[in-house]
């Protein structure tokens, strides 16, 4: 039986795929600081100012998200891609 060069980190995938759905969870979970933030700020330059930021933010936030979706659709898949062989081949080698 030969040893194969590849070796894949099963739980380091599971554990980034976590991670990124944790963290993805928590930008999804910040919508309601605008109000907040607002209702702190009495002066109307600053309101409008923070107002700006916010609604950049919200923009660069939601592309961050979709990013974050992707990547951990990727590692998923390869974690799953990976896993899949990894069995394929244990049949295989069960055969003989």
């Amino acid at each position: 039986m030969s040893k194969s060069d590849l070796i894949v980190d099963f739980d380091l995938l599971d554990k980034s795929a976590k991670q990124l759905s944790e963290i993805q969870r928590e930008f999804k979970n910040l919508n309601g600081w605008k109000d907040d933030i607002e209702s702190v700020v009495g002066a109307a330059d600053i309101k409008r100012a923070m107002a700006d930021f916010i609604d950049n933010w919200d923009d660069n936030r939601k592309r961050l998200l979709e990013s974050l979706e992707s990547v951990g659709k990727m590692v998923e898949g390869t974690r799953d891609a990976f896993k899949k062989l990894d069995d394929d081949l244990a049949k295989a080698g069960s055969k003989k």
